[in-house]
């Protein structure tokens, strides 16, 4: 018989607030969904349409590691921030289009355990991701089409799948004792990972150990040029050989308190989009 876990959180609440967010705003709008290990755990991501369809597209996805819940706060807040044209925040959030998919694993997050019902790491699942459910969601979503784009030239429809100008993929670690992210880019993209650390640096430590996870660590960046890691095939490889798109995952530290989580967090996504167009030689 397997174990049986308890309970922490209720993804209930996050669909809430989905929900209520989508009510509020016709920019927002449900990109895809789909159910996951149950039809009780609905799977949303979520679209951002700005003023200016024109704008870049940015990729926000939290919650594939159950145990990782901050990230999960900082991408509902971020919706609801969109939905409410929120106008005390001084950063214009909604100039931007969003693809935003808030908990991938709402299993795991209801349990704080890392892995789906089954028992599977999901951010080792995308060699083949159609193998589980919630990676199968995460591989649509990404490769879905955009309708508002299609265009009839000479009698022929012509589908253009939207690009994403960054991803930002929200994770935390349980062993650190400080923020630090992964900056997977080409030799053709500059880098940006330091001016997101600097931007966390006041409201939480960040990670100056030499090794993470046997890859050097510079002032809390570890920068994968060109080739990949040991841990396989995560959601960042996939973004970068199928989609050949730049990722940053982003990781703050569980021990921390939880307010400073979501807000390092929300600082560095704010901060990356900032400085996205500035990383292009």
């Amino acid at each position: 018989m397997g174990v049986i876990r308890m309970k922490v959180r209720n993804y209930g609440d996050v669909v809430d607030r989905i929900l209520a967010a989508l009510r509020k705003s016709d920019h927002l709008t449900c990109w895809h969904q789909a159910s996951s290990a149950s039809s009780s755990y609905p799977l949303f991501c979520l679209r951002w349409t700005a003023q200016q369809k024109s704008s870049p597209l940015f990729y926000v996805s939290a919650g594939i590691h159950g145990d990782e819940p901050a990230g999960v706060a900082c991408a509902v807040r971020l919706i609801e921030m969109l939905a409410d044209h929120d106008k005390h925040n001084p950063f214009p959030f909604n100039k931007y289009n969003w693809l935003i998919s808030p908990c991938d694993n709402p299993y795991g997050y209801e349990r704080d355990i890392r892995e789906n019902a089954t028992g599977l790491d999901l951010n080792r699942m995308f060699e083949t991701p159609t193998q589980c459910p919630e990676t199968a969601f995460i591989a649509e979503s990404l490769q879905r089409k955009q309708s508002a784009h299609v265009e009839k030239l000479n009698n022929n429809i012509i589908e253009e799948k939207a690009i994403i100008e960054l991803a930002l993929d929200l994770h935390e670690d349980s062993d650190s004792d400080g923020f630090y992210l992964w900056e997977r880019r080409t030799s053709q993209c500059l880098p940006i990972g330091n001016m997101i650390v600097k931007s966390v640096a006041g409201l939480c430590p960040i990670n100056q150990d030499p090794l993470i996870e046997n890859h050097r660590n510079e002032n809390g960046v570890i920068t994968l040029l060109d080739k990949v890691t040991t841990k396989g095939w995560t959601r960042g490889r996939y973004l970068a050989e199928q989609l050949n798109t730049r990722c940053l995952i982003l990781e703050t530290p569980t021990q921390l308190d939880w307010e400073i989580r979501i807000a390092a967090q929300l600082t560095a996504v704010q901060t990356a989009i900032k400085h996205a167009g500035s990383c292009k030689k």
